[in-house]
């Protein structure tokens, strides 16, 4: 009776743990604007992506933050081959931006927070990114 009962709380307990974090696709854009050649002033765009399963447009933002920083930290490395790094967006599987979708107030804090973590952090944000707080901010 005991197994019995516990079989079900925890049936249930599960259940209702799946409902709220229903993971979904999310694919995190971050354009970027790259020189055609060496010395040249034409410029193309090249797409990084990558996509995450996360429960909200809120953890897949928090998820954008973090890539749109190792695409500044990998562009730093290659500086004459990259004129811009564009504005982060988010799409959902339906390819709407939903970065809009998420108030401001939490995307900035999320940059807040990721900055505090840059600054604590052993990964060389700081050094090997010029202004890397500003350029951050371009993921708002």
């Amino acid at each position: 009776m005991r197994i019995l009962l516990l079989t079900a709380v925890i049936a249930a307990l599960c259940a209702c743990n799946g409902n709220q974090n229903n993971p979904k696709p999310y694919v995190l854009v971050v354009p970027v604007d790259v020189y055609t050649a060496k010395g040249k002033g034409e410029v193309a765009e090249k797409v990084e992506t990558d996509t995450v399963r996360v429960g909200s447009p809120l953890e897949a933002y928090n998820k954008g933050v973090q890539k749109y920083a190792s695409v500044l930290m990998h562009v730093s490395q290659f500086p004459d081959s990259v004129k811009e790094v564009k504005a982060l967006r988010i799409l959902n599987d339906a390819g709407e931006d939903v970065v809009s979708s998420v108030p401001q107030e939490k995307r900035d804090s999320i940059i807040m927070n990721f900055i505090q973590f840059a600054r604590r952090s052993d990964i060389p944000y700081y050094d090997r990114v010029k202004d890397f707080e500003l350029k951050l901010m371009k993921a708002r």
